[in-house]
C-alpha cells in the first residue's frame, strides 16, 4: 500500500459508528482493543460527536485472539444492560475480531433472552471499504431494523434523509432545507435520519408524506422506504439558484402543490445579479476557474453550479470510492501522492476542498473550507450553509471575492 501522507479515508467502520453514535436511545459496544476505540471517540469529538456513554469499548488480550474467547464481549453486554437500561445495544466487531471470525450475530441470538435491551450485531472490518460504503450499509439495515410499514401519514410533513456529521456543516444545511419547504409548501421536519435521533423516530419514519436525500449514500434505504411504507422521495442536493428552484419544483411534482411564486422570482432575480456580475468587463479573472474537492454530491453539486456561471472546472475530486456511474469529470484518486502532483500544479483558482487541501494549495489560489476534514475549528453554527438559497448567497459571496482578486 502507498505511503499516506495526510488525513487518510475514513473506513466504512468509522460512518457506522458515527451513524449508530446519533441514536439516543442506543449504545454502541465494539469489541476489540482500547486504543481502536480511544482514537475513534478523538476523531468523533472533533466533529462534534461529544455524547457521554454511547461509545463502549470489551478490550481485547491474547487469550481472546488466540483462543477465541468471549467472556469479555458477554460480560460487556451484561454490564451495559443492566447500568445504561438501552433500547438496542450494537455489538460491532473491530478490525481484529472480524478478520478472526468472531460470530457476534451467534453470541447476541444465545444473550438475548437474558436481557431487556435489543442486541444488534454489526460485522465491520473497516478494511478495504470507506465511509461512503458504510454510510450506505448503516442507513439500509437501520431501516430494515426499526421502520414500521403500516404506520398513518402526517400531513405535510417530510423526512430528511442521508444526513451525517461526516458531511460539512450538515446542521446548517438541514436547517436550510427546513426553511425552504417551510416558505414554498407549509411542510415541517417530521425526523431527520440519522442525526439526532431514537429508535422510536427510525421506526416512524413511515409516516412521512415525502423523504429528502441529502446524499446518494441515502438511496437504498430512501427505495427501501419507497417499497414498504409508499413514500415518495426526492433526490436533488440543492446547491446554487438554479439547482435550488429545480428542486423545489421537484418536491412540488411529487406532492402536487405549486411552488410560492414570489419565492421563484427571488430565486431567478438573485440568478440573474449573480450573472451579471461575471459578465462585466471590470473583473479582472472572468471566466474564473475552480477546483473542488469534497464527497460525491458536494463536488456533483457545485460543479453543475460553477458550469451554469461559465466557469472552467479544472477538477471535481471525490473522497471516497464512487459506487454506480460517476457523475461526468468526477475524479477519484486511489493514490494520495496522484492527487497531491496534480495539486501542485493548481494555481490562481477558487479552491473549494477540505482542510487538508486548503492548507496545502498554492497561496495565488483563493480558498474555501467546503468538507472534511476541518481541523482548526468545530462547526458550531447553524445558519452557514452551502446548499438551498442561503448557501447561494454565500457562493455569491465567494466568487465576488475570487474573481475581483
Amino acid at each position: 500500500m502507498a505511503l499516506i501522507r495526510n488525513f487518510p479515508v475514513p473506513s466504512d467502520r468509522m460512518a457506522i459508528i458515527s451513524t449508530l453514535l446519533n441514536i439516543e436511545d442506543a449504545v454502541v459496544l465494539e469489541y476489540g482493543p482500547e486504543g481502536t476505540t480511544h482514537f475513534s471517540m478523538n476523531f468523533f469529538n472533533k466533529l462534534g460527536q461529544d455524547y457521554p456513554n454511547r461509545l463502549f469499548t470489551t478490550g481485547v488480550d491474547d487469550s481472546d485472539i488466540v483462543m477465541g474467547s468471549t467472556e469479555n464481549l458477554e460480560r460487556g453486554i451484561f454490564e451495559l444492560d443492566a447500568l445504561y437500561s438501552p433500547k438496542a445495544i450494537f455489538v460491532l466487531t473491530s478490525s481484529v475480531t472480524s478478520i478472526i471470525g468472531t460470530d457476534i450475530a451467534g453470541i447476541c441470538d444465545s444473550l438475548q433472552g437474558k436481557v431487556q435491551s435489543r442486541l444488534i450485531p454489526v460485522n465491520t472490518s473497516g478494511l478495504g471499504a470507506d465511509y461512503s460504503a458504510g454510510l450506505r450499509k448503516i442507513y439500509l439495515q437501520l431501516a430494515e431494523l426499526f421502520v414500521q410499514p403500516a404506520v398513518v401519514k402526517q400531513s405535510k410533513r417530510y423526512n430528511i434523509l442521508g444526513a451525517s456529521p461526516l458531511h460539512y456543516r450538515a446542521e446548517s444545511d438541514i436547517c436550510e432545507i427546513e426553511s425552504l419547504l417551510r416558505e414554498a409548501f407549509g411542510y415541517e421536519l417530521l425526523h431527520c435520519f440519522a442525526m439526532n435521533t431514537t429508535t422510536e423516530t427510525i421506526a416512524e419514519l413511515g409516516s412521512a408524506e415525502l423523504n429528502i436525500i441529502l446524499a446518494a449514500e441515502a438511496l437504498p434505504c430512501a427505495e427501501y422506504l419507497q417499497s414498504v411504507t409508499g413514500t415518495h422521495y426526492v433526490y436533488l442536493p440543492p446547491y446554487g439558484y438554479s439547482q435550488t428552484t429545480e428542486f423545489l419544483n421537484s418536491v412540488a411534482a411529487v406532492i402536487g402543490q405549486p411552488v410560492k411564486e414570489a419565492m421563484l422570482q427571488r430565486l431567478a432575480e438573485k440568478n440573474r445579479r449573480l450573472k451579471m456580475l461575471l459578465n462585466s468587463p471590470l473583473l479582472s479573472r472572468t471566466p474564473g476557474t475552480v477546483f473542488l474537492k469534497g464527497d460525491y454530491d458536494t463536488v456533483k453539486g457545485l460543479g453543475a453550479f460553477f458550469k451554469e456561471l461559465k466557469f472552467n472546472v479544472a477538477h471535481s475530486v471525490c473522497t471516497h470510492k464512487i459506487t454506480g456511474t460517476a457523475a461526468e469529470g468526477i475524479e477519484y484518486f486511489k493514490e494520495e501522492k496522484e492527487y497531491l502532483q496534480l495539486l501542485k500544479d493548481i494555481r490562481h483558482c477558487l479552491v473549494m476542498a477540505d482542510e487538508d487541501t486548503v492548507a496545502q494549495a498554492d497561496m495565488t489560489n483563493f480558498k474555501v473550507c467546503v468538507s472534511h476534514p476541518c481541523y482548526s475549528h468545530r462547526t458550531i453554527a447553524k445558519h452557514l450553509p452551502f446548499m438551498g438559497e442561503r448557501g447561494a448567497d454565500m457562493l455569491f459571496e465567494y466568487i465576488q471575492q475570487y474573481v475581483n482578486m
